[in-house]
């Protein structure tokens, strides 16, 4: 059975290859079942595999075959095999624990914030926290994280023992707390935690989770809210790189920085204050009209307070200020741009809302630590 996350890999897969005009047949293969990619690499019934799954039959059948191979690296584990048409995509999920951050420090009024990890796959849980972390640390508030003892976590089965141990951590935490987990499962095991603790959720304890998995969400009370990871443009990506492969090219080992598809806002993380709600309208505004070449005095006629009080509420609630509000929503706009457009530059720049091409330049090398060629060069590598 195909899961959501799933389908929207294969549709990007799908639209990379209509996109080039290529008769590409996708097939499917469960990866808990080893023998059915196995006995599928045998007898070659396949001309390339973009997968994610390191089992160790897996593994030793990759080495023997000479057809291209896209491997995701969604855990800590990587092949150590090296073969000219192998690429890893190193997966970097950072950017989900970003967009919690995003959504909590709009709302504001928390006291403290915490991210419950799980110990099943490390590397992707701990890039989302560590990045969640980071988003959070110029409010100044305390930051908790909370682990497991071991490496025996599984997200259906969280014992009595550990389910203790998270409601006495929640209970720690100055509220009210906005706590990111590492999943929806984890984030029900926190939200069940929470009820076993006494604590309201999301008046004391607000709650996002990763995935947007239906079932897991919304069949729980409150239910739950998730950041969407973008997993259609991780399929174009794949596709691109196993593309490359296809037409010759050798294979590489590079990071890829996994977008997302925004937070899907349920009721675990209602807004918990009046200048939270503030700064959540002028974000909201901020979002429609910053690359339309809006300024600071334009958010604050559209929200009807004073410039000072809207930039005291964004300094204590979102850790920037209000053109620092606007800087960062047009560069997201312009890292999306060079991601999926072939516009120039210069172009990119008035899309932007930018008026000055040497600003954006090294406004965007000082938040990106390379030139916009770069990263676009990085980012898209393989899909053309």
């Amino acid at each position: 059975m195909i899961n959501a996350e799933s389908q929207l890999l294969l549709d990007g897969v799908e639209s990379f290859a209509r996109g080039k005009g290529l008769n590409w047949d996708i097939e499917a293969l469960p990866l808990y079942q080893q023998t059915t990619m196995r006995l599928a690499l045998e007898t070659q019934r396949l001309d390339g595999i973009i997968t994610g799954f390191d089992g160790n039959d897996i593994m030793a059948s990759l080495a023997l075959t000479k057809m291209p191979v896209v491997f995701l690296r969604y855990s800590d584990s990587e092949p150590s095999m090296r073969r000219k048409r192998l690429s890893v995509m190193r997966l970097d999920f950072g950017e989900a624990g970003r967009a919690a951050a995003r959504l909590y420090l709009g709302q504001g009024g928390y006291r403290s914030f915490g991210f419950v990890e799980t110990t099943r796959d490390p590397r992707w849980s701990r890039s989302r926290g560590d990045a969640f972390r980071d988003a959070v640390a110029a409010t100044g508030l305390p930051f908790s994280r909370f682990s497991t003892k071991d490496g025996t976590y599984q997200a259906a089965v969280a014992s009595r023992e550990e389910f203790g141990a998270l409601a006495a951590w929640l209970k720690s935490l100055p509220k009210p707390a906005a706590v990111f987990a590492a999943s929806d499962e984890r984030a029900r095991d926190t939200l069940l935690a929470c009820r076993e603790a006494g604590l309201e959720v999301p008046r004391a304890v607000a709650l996002i989770g990763v995935n947007d998995e239906e079932f897991t969400c919304r069949h729980i009370f409150p239910n739950l809210s998730s950041v969407r990871l973008d997993n259609y443009a991780l399929g174009r990506a794949a596709a691109g790189e196993l593309y490359r492969l296809f037409k010759g090219g050798e294979g590489m080992r590079f990071d890829f920085a996994v977008p997302t598809a925004g937070v899907a806002a349920r009721a675990s993380s209602a807004p918990s204050s009046p200048g939270g709600a503030l700064v959540r309208r002028a974000l909201d505004w901020i979002e429609g009209h910053a690359c339309d070449g809006a300024k600071a005095a334009d958010v604050v006629r559209a929200t009807g307070v004073s410039r000072s009080l809207l930039d005291l509420r964004f300094r204590e609630l979102h850790g920037t200020t209000i053109l620092g509000a606007i800087l960062d929503r047009r560069l997201r706009e312009v890292t999306r741009l060079l991601r999926e457009s072939d516009d120039s530059i210069e172009s990119i720049c008035g899309t932007c809302g930018f008026g000055d091409p040497g600003g954006l330049r090294r406004l965007f090398r000082n938040r990106h630590g390379c030139s916009m060629r770069e990263w676009r060069r990085r980012e898209r590598s393989g899909q053309s």
